[in-house]
């Protein structure tokens, strides 16, 4: 990868067999973003050579082509849904706990959507640009094209979780934890909605679209539900990477 300002136009091909590299770290964060606005940073981490530094700039562009073809959607639809999520990028944090330190970091320093040349241009904060590479000790890898089709935020994220343990086949979290990674406070405040509304539906979806079969239960201490408890393997025709 060149140190240039602008990561340039890649194809739909490159792009969607291309790794997007994380930090655990970011995985693990609370964060909440929409499923555009989702794409729209999958996409450009994708561009990234993740065992090399990032651009001076940290800057990246996605056209409206790109990403119509990335992930299946009309070109009349990407022009809005990516201006929309443009817009807002700029307003979204993560959210870190780090011993007694809450920490608050935004995604993006910079996010632009130029209405007639048809793209977009982020420029990803110098805080969270080391979390998009190999740079972190601890990282989790995917190929973009495992999760383009995906229709839900919440499967792309539940996605990222599992692949953080492919070695193992078994990813265990509290029903907490889950809801403060997605952000979820105040919202579901039943297990049997949280189930209805986010765990099934991603689940459902990840084992149509992607190359896991999994498998997953609620876990209770005494009538309450504690932890979740997901198995998981890859589909004999497919590879996760």
């Amino acid at each position: 990868m060149t140190n240039h300002k602008e990561v340039g136009k890649v194809a739909r091909s490159s792009i969607s067999s291309r790794l997007v590299t994380k930090a655990n770290a970011l995985i693990e964060a609370s964060y909440s973003l929409t499923l555009n606005e989702q794409r729209i940073i999958l996409a450009c981490a994708a561009q990234l050579d993740g065992r090399k530094p990032l651009p001076k700039d940290n800057l990246f562009t996605l056209s409206v082509d790109e990403f119509s073809d990335l992930f299946n959607t009309d070109m009349k639809s990407a022009y809005r849904e990516m201006e929309d999520a443009v817009n807002k990028l700029y307003e979204r944090d993560i959210r870190k706990i780090e011993g007694e330190v809450k920490k608050r970091m935004r995604w993006v320093y910079s996010a632009e959507y130029r209405k007639g040349e048809g793209k977009v241009k982020l420029g990803f904060s110098p805080e969270i640009a080391p979390y998009i590479t190999m740079l972190h000790k601890r990282f989790t890898s995917y190929r973009l094209a495992e999760v383009a089709e995906l229709s839900s935020t919440y499967s792309i994220r539940l996605y990222e979780m599992l692949a953080q343990f492919t070695g193992t086949g078994l990813f265990i979290i509290t029903e907490q934890d889950l809801r403060n990674r997605l952000q979820l406070q105040g919202k579901y405040d039943r297990f049997t909605n949280l189930k209805a509304r986010v765990i099934q539906p991603a689940v459902n979806e990840l084992n149509q679209k992607t190359s896991l079969h999994i498998e997953w239960k609620p876990i209770k201490k005494g009538r309450a539900v504690d932890r979740l408890e997901f198995r998981f393997e890859e589909k004999a025709q497919m590879a996760l990477l």
